[in-house]
């Protein structure tokens, strides 16, 4: 809706026309009959558009005089409502009537033909003036709204034209200690520290260009107090058709983010001192295995020195040969790139070749695009020391969390698992060998399960029967190469080799790539409390298994 204030001048024209726009409907007319009136209406209310007689007309000859003329009244609505739309209108005889858009320097004269020229010229002109000032407006609310903007922007904006300043907003004005209107008509050179900086800055800027047309560089920009500020500059034509029209330079303070570099550096030389001077074993891998960090105590445990052992595969250097083949590196291995970092247990090697046990928590370390960086290993020495003739893992560290609420006794997993690594490392007759045992709740694990053969343990004197029994071990690591469990009570007596396990497994849920050995064990300790070890026959990785799933693993 479009809101008029006519000032009538009382003849039929004009009531003619105020009539017409009415009943238009998108047009409401406010008439009043003297320029007075309509300033003390204008000042009362906001009108779009303006409508005033210029001067009364002649009535008979005679000549009446307004309180003021229409010009009079537009000079006193500037003061107060400047840019508003204003029209005047005159009748220089009775049928001949000037319409004037004082603003846009636009008039139309209706001469005769009835009263429809001069109504449909009004209209076409109160449309125009007023979409031509709302359009107006918009442009100045559009400018005012990017000026903000620019202003508040945490970026250094400014024009640039002819290496002088023409704006600067107040971000960049408050960051170099001056104010805004000071910068403009000064040179660019005033912000930097001297003409060479300001010249080599310029260069790259000219040399380093990006697709959208963004020159970059890297300088430093001086305060008024004389500190210097290290930025990134970015500069573009403002119009790339016309150079004349000067251009935009963006300042981005680095301050913090170097502040940030400076302090994550230290940060960073603390953090590898602690680490070289940690008493746990500290290796960090590649994606590919190679070695690039070795802390002081992994190089007395290993008995390499740093320059030795960086820039090598772990596979080659701190891993065993099994059967001939080396151990999988840890990147190879899922568990270790698991950003859980759980326990694992790896055999290693020192050098001279002698074994040793360690329990490693790994962490993935990943960049941005979630891939991997580099793997971080923190292990300690669990090797059982006391038996100097043979090296073997120590399970103090984690065996009572494995067997805790079970039947199982501790020599009992013990002898176990150090018969299910020697498998693992001598294997049969030259070839790998998969098996699983199945320890405690004994009853429970034999009614869920059936013989595949004769049981070869049945019969025997219960002492000949002892998994502790060092005389046994050779019966066991024979029959391991058969189908099926060996099944062994918490006290340690073997009930039985061969054992087919008869659970659904369809609840367990375990890692892609274990067989249904892994799963049957998986199950049974699920619906038992029965403990499971299981050998996998390629790779000789050892899983041991607690309420359907696995707790430990050692490779």
């Amino acid at each position: 809706m479009i809101t008029v204030l006519l000032v009538h001048d009382n003849s039929d024209a004009i009531e003619s026309t105020r009539a017409y726009l009415e009943r238009m409907g998108e047009i409401r007319v406010d008439t009043v009959h003297s320029t007075k009136q309509a300033l003390e209406m204008a000042r009362r209310r906001r009108y779009d558009i303006i409508i005033s007689y210029f001067r009364l007309p002649e009535i008979n000859g005679i000549e009446f005089l307004a309180d003021m003329t229409g010009a009079e009244l537009l000079r006193d609505l500037k003061a107060t409502h400047g840019g508003l739309p204003f029209i005047l209108y005159h009748r220089t005889d009775r049928d001949t009537l000037l319409i004037e858009d004082v603003h846009h320097a636009t008039e139309a004269r209706g001469n005769g033909g009835g009263t429809g020229a001069p109504i449909a010229e009004m209209r076409d002109m109160i449309y125009q003036a007023v979409l031509r000032k709302k359009a107006e407006r918009d442009q100045v609310l559009r400018s005012d709204m990017l000026s903000a903007i620019l202003s508040v922007s945490p970026l250094w904006i400014c024009q640039v034209r002819g290496g002088v300043f023409e704006w600067v907003n107040s971000t960049m004005a408050r960051g170099l200690g001056l104010d805004a209107g000071s910068l403009a008509g000064q040179g660019v050179q005033k912000i930097f520290p001297g003409a060479d900086e300001f010249e080599r800055a310029f260069r790259e800027l000219g040399h380093r260009t990006d697709d959208q047309g963004w020159g970059h560089a890297h300088s430093v920009l001086k305060r008024k107090d004389g500190t210097l500020i290290p930025c990134r500059l970015s500069l573009r034509a403002m119009d790339p058709s016309d150079p004349s029209r000067g251009q935009v330079l963006v300042c981005e303070d680095r301050t913090e983010q170097e502040r940030l570099a400076e302090a994550q550096k230290e940060s960073d030389l603390r953090y590898r001192e602690f680490l070289q001077n940690a008493s746990s074993l500290i290796v960090k891998l590649d994606p590919e295995g190679v070695i690039t960090f070795f802390n002081k105590h992994a190089q007395a445990f290993f008995g390499y020195s740093e320059a030795e052992i960086l820039g090598k595969n772990i596979r080659d250097t701190l891993l065993p040969q099994k059967l001939g083949k080396s151990s999988p590196a840890f990147v190879a291995d899922p568990g270790a790139t698991h950003e859980g970092g759980g326990l694992r247990i790896y055999e290693m090697q020192v050098r001279g070749g002698e074994p040793a046990w360690v329990a490693w928590h790994t962490r993935a370390i990943r960049n941005a695009d979630g891939h991997l960086d580099e793997v971080v290993c923190i292990g300690h020495d669990i090797t059982d020391h006391e038996h100097r003739e043979r090296r073997r893992i120590s399970t103090a560290m984690w065996r009572d969390t494995v067997i805790a609420g079970t039947d199982v006794r501790e020599e009992v997993f013990d002898s176990v698992l150090h018969i299910c690594i020697e498998i693992a490392k001598e294997g049969r007759e030259g070839k790998q060998v998969g098996t699983a045992f199945v320890i405690g709740d004994s009853d429970a694990v034999l009614v869920k399960s059936k013989q595949l053969i004769l049981n070869p343990f049945e019969g025997h004197p219960a002492a000949d029967r002892m998994i502790t029994n060092h005389d046994i071990k050779e019966n066991i690591k024979e029959l391991a190469q058969l189908d099926g469990a060996f099944v062994v009570r918490g006290d340690g007596r073997i009930e039985a080799a061969a054992r087919y396990i008869t659970i659904d497994t369809s609840r367990v849920g375990i890692q892609k790539g274990l067989g249904t050995r892994h799963s049957s064990v998986a199950g049974i300790t699920l619906v038992t409390r029965a403990i499971g070890i299981v050998l996998s026959q390629s790779g000789g990785k050892i899983s041991i298994f607690k309420d359907g799933r696995i707790v430990q693993e050692i490779a």
